[in-house]
């Protein structure tokens, strides 16, 4: 009987508070392990978070004011509005028409109140201004009303965040309704958002000071002599410098982005001419993929690019001299070339031509087009690259 009770013996006391200790120490290193990585994968995330909201923000803002004064008619301004947070310009940036060879993107949904000129009858105030647009409503030829409309980008202050600086980026087109772009922009009071440069005599770009901003294109019509002074002042404008940071809230702080990027006004000093003759002769375009690394505290950031070049063609500098412009076009690889929907769209008068296209990811494959086109407008056949892999 002793025998099979010492058999049947258990642990004792000390052993059992022994193992558990041990476990307690096991369990709590490896919940603070977890709890130190789910924050390290918190902060990353907002990083990542911040980062995008930034490069979506410089994306549209790019896209939209390299294409201001695109198919616009010689009466109509290109920048009707400069302001330190506001900036409002005219491009024939979308077409409800399949085939419009002006307009840069073909949309057959669009409502035709958004793909073409601001009537008069419907005119608004400006963003943060006490301006009312258009005092005109600019035609191509009689009866034939221009096919640019009015694009309006603005900051105002967001009522539900939890700063009292920060920002939300708004989008406008004509009278429409305003489509909110970006959020969680932080300007104070003193801050300088757009910064615009004009060219002087000597071909250089000199700041315009802030202190004369904001600028109106008043005169009614483009060109005309009341359109001089003040008002002439924001047709010289050719670049435009952004300046904005970025915010996420994390739970664990805030994580910011800052963006100091300056755009080219492409179409801004153009002569345009009324008549053409043959289509334009096509030109040949190359596409290089790239990366861009960016470190910000600490972090690495990359960027994908693919950049298009292309020579100019030989309507431009020689021929006709005619070329106007160059549509930018894209596909998906595999995907049949078409010239319905250009990707974006570069001014003529330069020797050669570049356009880099930073709305790509990593693993994505894509196809690159370049049409030159006239003032008719007539275009060229579409020159394409091999197939371009996002590294």
């Amino acid at each position: 009987m002793l025998a099979n009770r010492r058999s049947r013996q258990g642990f004792t006391l000390i052993e059992v508070l022994v193992a558990m200790t041990i476990l307690l120490s096991v369990l709590g290193m490896a919940t603070n392990m977890f709890r130190k990585q789910g924050s390290v994968i918190v902060a990353q995330a907002g990083r990542l978070e911040a980062q995008q909201t930034a490069q979506f923000t410089l994306s549209a803002l790019e896209r939209e004011l390299r294409l201001a004064g695109v198919g616009v008619v010689d009466m109509q301004p290109i920048l009707a509005q400069a302001a330190k947070d506001a900036i409002t310009f005219n491009a024939d940036i979308t077409s409800n028409v399949t085939g419009d060879p002006s307009a840069v993107y073909i949309d057959p949904d669009a409502a035709d109140e958004n793909v073409s000129v601001f009537l008069s009858t419907n005119k608004k105030l400006l963003p943060n201004s006490d301006k009312f647009y258009p005092d005109s409503t600019y035609m191509r030829s009689a009866g034939v009303p221009s096919g640019a409309e009015t694009i309006s980008l603005w900051l105002s202050v967001d009522s539900t965040a939890p700063r009292s600086d920060e920002h939300i980026l708004w989008r406008r087109i004509n009278n429409g309704p305003a489509r909110v772009v970006a959020k969680g922009i932080i300007k104070g009071s003193a801050d300088t958002i757009f910064q615009y440069f004009k060219g002087d005599t000597a071909g250089f770009l000199t700041a315009i000071a802030s202190n004369k901003l904001p600028l109106y294109h008043n005169a009614a019509t483009h060109g005309q002599p009341s359109d001089t002074g003040a008002f002439s002042l924001v047709d010289s404008i050719r670049t435009v410098r952004v300046r904005m940071t970025v915010v996420f809230h994390d739970r664990k702080g805030d994580v910011y982005r800052r963006l100091d990027h300056t755009i080219r006004l492409m179409n801004s000093g153009l002569i345009r001419r009324s008549t053409c003759g043959d289509p334009p002769i096509g030109v040949s375009p190359q596409a290089v993929a790239s990366v861009d690394t960016i470190d910000t505290e600490g972090v690495l950031d990359f960027n994908p690019k693919v950049t298009i070049s292309w020579p100019k063609s030989t309507d431009e500098g020689g021929g006709e001299k005619d070329v106007e412009r160059y549509a930018v076009y894209r596909r998906p690889a595999g995907a049949p070339p078409t010239l319905d929907q250009p990707f974006a769209s570069i001014p003529a008068g330069s020797s050669s031509y570049s356009f880099i296209d930073h709305d790509v990811v990593t693993g994505e494959q894509w196809v690159y087009g370049v049409a030159s086109q006239d003032c008719t407008p007539r275009t060229s056949g579409l020159g394409v690259t091999p197939t371009i892999t996002i590294p």
